[in-house]
């Protein structure tokens, strides 16, 4: 049996919170720290693909998922300017035969409201939220970590956990990387990308977009994903076009109320269905895409990072959530691998995963390169993709959906 260890996690979305549900699975105590102070179902859909849905399998909690799912019969691929089919990859379920495991689309508030669940009725795991992590001291026997509770009613508010080992899945803006000391260097780029991400009731939406398939049209410097989600109840909108540096007032560079005319002319000459969807859409939030120079390690000592935290990937393949998911796994096959030991198992963790990560943050780079294609390089792109059946489409996903930890 695995030597029984407490693990701290900062962090309380869906990298932290399957990390937790895994480890306390493996036989380890978990202790989560949320900055903020309640868990807001916040958030748009997201898409998981085998190589995520089977972690959750493995975890005999896939069955409560997909109450809350769809799993898409098709994606059909078409062009912005006349609406012309590219490519329509019917796999329904074809998918989970051939690569294991269902491929589905899921409110992300859906997802973080089952894995909540499922930690309450579970005693190895607690989570502590409005508590924000300051610092850590890592020694040859567990590591401190400090940390600023809003709950304190007296002091200063600090207080101290003391674990094995801590995990950074805090996200893209991660106050543990922050304290890693990477340097100047490490801090998140903006990628001239901005994603529109907005939830449509179904009442409002063109009826087309109810079908029950993913859809994705390409345009120059532009792109549009829809698909429905919470049983046809809302449709999932995201919109991605390259763009220029912007900052609020504050100084920051995030989420933001995103101006509805801005979006409309940005896609005013597309197909008419496309734009139809679009102008249905009263209320958007403008998401910028962040990126960061790839690094050699996530980790120092006893502290080890997973997730946006690690390695931000472009969406362009849909694997940020997934990628988040595999790190979760595979951490925890690590330290059952090495019989906890934890520098051993950081080092062991980080050799594949490191490898993993790379590989789909160049591959998505890639497909956004290929989806904002305009002129001669769109039309050979369309050509091309035309030419493939379902089996070759099919093949060229195999060694992201078929992966396992």
């Amino acid at each position: 049996m695995t030597k029984s260890l407490h693990a701290i996690i900062a962090g309380a979305g869906i990298a932290g919170l399957t990390a937790g549900l895994m480890l306390a699975r493996s036989g380890h105590r978990v202790t989560i720290l949320e900055r903020t102070s309640v868990l807001e179902e916040a958030g748009a859909g997201l898409q998981l693909s085998p190589n995520a849905t089977a972690i959750y399998a493995s975890l005999g909690i896939l069955d409560r998922i997909q109450r809350f799912a769809l799993a898409p019969e098709a994606l059909r691929v078409r062009r912005a300017r006349d609406g012309v089919e590219i490519m329509n990859l019917q796999y329904g379920p074809l998918a989970e035969m051939r690569w294991g495991a269902p491929h589905l689309a899921i409110h992300r508030a859906d997802l973080q409201r089952v894995l909540v669940e499922t930690i309450a009725a579970n005693p190895a795991i607690t989570i502590v939220t409005g508590t924000e992590v300051l610092g850590f001291a890592a020694a040859s026997n567990g590591i401190q970590v400090g940390a600023r509770s809003q709950s304190q009613t007296s002091g200063d508010g600090n207080v101290r956990f003391d674990g094995d080992i801590l995990i950074g899945a805090d996200g893209l803006k991660s106050s543990v990387r922050d304290r890693l000391g990477l340097g100047e260097a490490d801090q998140p780029v903006y990628s001239n990308r901005t994603a529109w991400r907005a939830l449509l009731p179904a009442s409002l939406a063109p009826r087309e977009a109810l079908t029950l398939e993913t859809n994705l049209w390409l345009g120059p410097k532009a792109h549009l994903v829809h698909y429905p989600l919470r049983g046809g109840d809302l449709v999932n909108i995201v919109a991605i076009v390259e763009d220029h540096w912007h900052r609020d007032t504050d100084g920051e560079f995030w989420l933001r109320d995103g101006n509805p005319r801005e979006i409309k002319a940005r896609y005013a000459s597309w197909h008419p269905q496309a734009r139809n969807l679009i102008n249905a859409v009263q209320e958007w939030k403008s998401w910028p895409l962040f990126d960061r120079v790839p690094t050699t390690r996530w980790s120092v000592d006893r502290v080890i990072l997973i997730g946006d935290a690690a390695h931000p990937v472009m969406p362009f393949l849909a694997q940020g959530a997934c990628l988040a998911i595999e790190d979760a796994a595979a951490l925890t096959a690590a330290l059952t691998a090495t019989n906890g030991q934890i520098n051993t198992a950081i080092s062991l963790f980080e050799k594949k995963r490191l490898v993993r990560a790379a590989e789909l943050r160049i591959a998505s780079r890639r497909q956004g390169a290929i989806y904002h294609m305009s002129g001669p390089f769109a039309m050979a792109r369309d050509f091309v993709m035309g030419k493939l059946d379902r089996d070759r489409l099919m093949a060229r996903l195999d060694w992201i959906y078929k992966y396992r930890v």
